[in-house]
């Protein structure tokens, strides 16, 4: 289920980090806040984000949701509330990552299920999704919640190869 983040997730939000901490994961996608936060101050910054409020130079407006199941967090998701243009050609409407502990049992396909829905509340009916070409995971994903291929590019800014994908409303 996809929850807001609350003082209450303390504990479940360090276990979350410590996983990707054990593996050796130091960025983590879709969660933008500093990993020694304590976890105030990470509910404090994401729904700011959302607000449109401490937003950094080239952010826009994001929504952070987690994936939570049986008191654990293992997954994040970010939802951009529209997009720029280097976010139309990397990092698109929505960003995701599960906990290491968590790869290989559906739960990306389950978050990104559930984060759809709330983006179409959002007003955002076709939804921009990019991965790495690499990332067969990603790209499972993706494709498992009705994404379709445009484009296989160069984004010359970030030096990367990027597959660009839509699912539409």
């Amino acid at each position: 289920m996809l929850i807001d983040l609350t003082p209450a997730h303390g504990p479940a939000l360090a276990a979350f980090l410590a996983d990707f901490a054990a593996a050796g994961e130091a960025r983590i996608p879709a969660y933008f806040s500093d990993l020694d936060w304590p976890i105030e101050r990470v509910v404090d910054a994401v729904s700011a984000w959302a607000r449109g409020e401490q937003l950094g130079p080239g952010w826009v407006p994001c929504t952070t949701w987690f994936f939570e199941q049986g008191g654990d967090l293992l997954g994040v998701v970010n939802v951009r509330h529209h997009l720029t243009e280097r976010l139309r050609h990397f990092g698109g409407h929505i960003g995701y990552s599960v906990r290491p502990s968590a790869r290989g049992r559906g739960v990306a396909t389950a978050l990104l299920a559930a984060t759809l829905p709330r983006v179409r509340a959002m007003g955002i009916q076709d939804v921009l999704l990019t991965c790495d070409p690499g990332n067969v995971a990603s790209r499972r994903t993706i494709e498992r919640n009705g994404g379709v291929l445009e484009d296989e590019a160069l984004y010359a800014p970030e030096g990367k190869v990027v597959r660009t994908y839509w699912i539409r409303g």
